[in-house]
């Protein structure tokens, strides 16, 4: 173990089922980061989870973990869609998703039209509604096809007491809808979400280490990327999905203790 996290100068913590689970800290995961603050070394909480803007991500982070962060220890599938719409040129779009979510975009010169679109974005949209299906269904069979593109690919999101339906749950049902599939899916596992999230960072990707409890998103985004794994098993994956991967980690540990024993003694 300490092999592998030998030469490690930068760490990306995926959320939910790794550093919290619903409104609770996970075993570790404050003083973790409360030790990296302290020495000095730098990490990014990555997340997939579009309902909350990159803020609000931030603030519901420093509640749930009692930690102080800086807005550059976030990063989420929402900045990855932006910089992707930007270089597509793309500036007016259909958004279904939450208040927070379309103000990040439009604050970043990406406008909500419900009338001219040039793509249709599907979020996690926790305020969704059959109208916002139904508008969006119509724009995703117009004869001109736009574009259709979602910030990640989750199926589920876990929250105390158990999942609720997430954006891969949404995608089958337009699918089911209109016969359209998303052009483009951003966020973990897509390698532009990790790569984006280091553009500045002086490290080099044997220097990086990807912490995450999903296989199918964070494991196989870290391995697509040429970077180390590390799979803790405190979320979404078990021990038998572990058995009957394909995609599989660095290394696997059942919680974050591995991690603070480790930094204990580097500190």
């Amino acid at each position: 173990m300490g092999n592998i996290l030998d030469g490690i100068k930068y760490f990306i913590f995926d959320v939910d089922g790794t550093l919290i689970l619903g409104g609770n800290p996970l075993p570790y995961a404050t003083e973790i980061i409360k030790k990296l603050q302290r020495m000095q070394t730098d990490f990014v909480i990555l997340s997939n989870n579009s309902s909350y803007s990159t803020l609000e991500n931030k603030e519901r982070l420093e509640e749930v973990l009692d930690v102080k962060l800086s807005l550059h220890n976030i990063y989420t599938s929402i900045q990855t869609t932006v910089n992707f719409l930007i270089k597509e040129n793309i500036t007016q779009c259909y958004i279904v998703g939450t208040p927070s979510m379309i103000k990040e975009f439009e604050e970043k010169g990406i406008s909500y039209n419900d009338i001219t679109p040039q793509a249709v974005i599907l979020g996690f949209d926790r305020t969704l509604t059959y109208k916002k299906i139904e508008a969006a269904a119509l724009f995703l069979q117009r004869e001109e096809l736009l574009p259709f593109i979602a910030t990640h690919p989750d199926d589920t999101c876990p929250v105390d007491g158990g999942r609720i339906p997430d954006i891969g749950s949404f995608l089958r049902m337009f699918e089911q809808a209109t016969g359209r599939k998303p052009d483009k899916i951003l966020g973990k596992p897509n390698k532009m979400i990790l790569e984006l999230s280091l553009s500045g960072k002086n490290v080099q990707k044997n220097e990086v280490l990807v912490v995450g409890d999903r296989l199918e998103t964070d494991i196989k985004m870290a391995y697509d990327a040429g970077v180390k794994s590390s799979l803790v098993l405190t979320g979404d994956t078990s021990k038998t999905e572990l058995k009957q991967s394909n995609v599989l980690p660095t290394i696997v540990w059942d919680d974050l203790k591995p991690l603070i024993d480790y930094l204990s003694k580097k500190e």
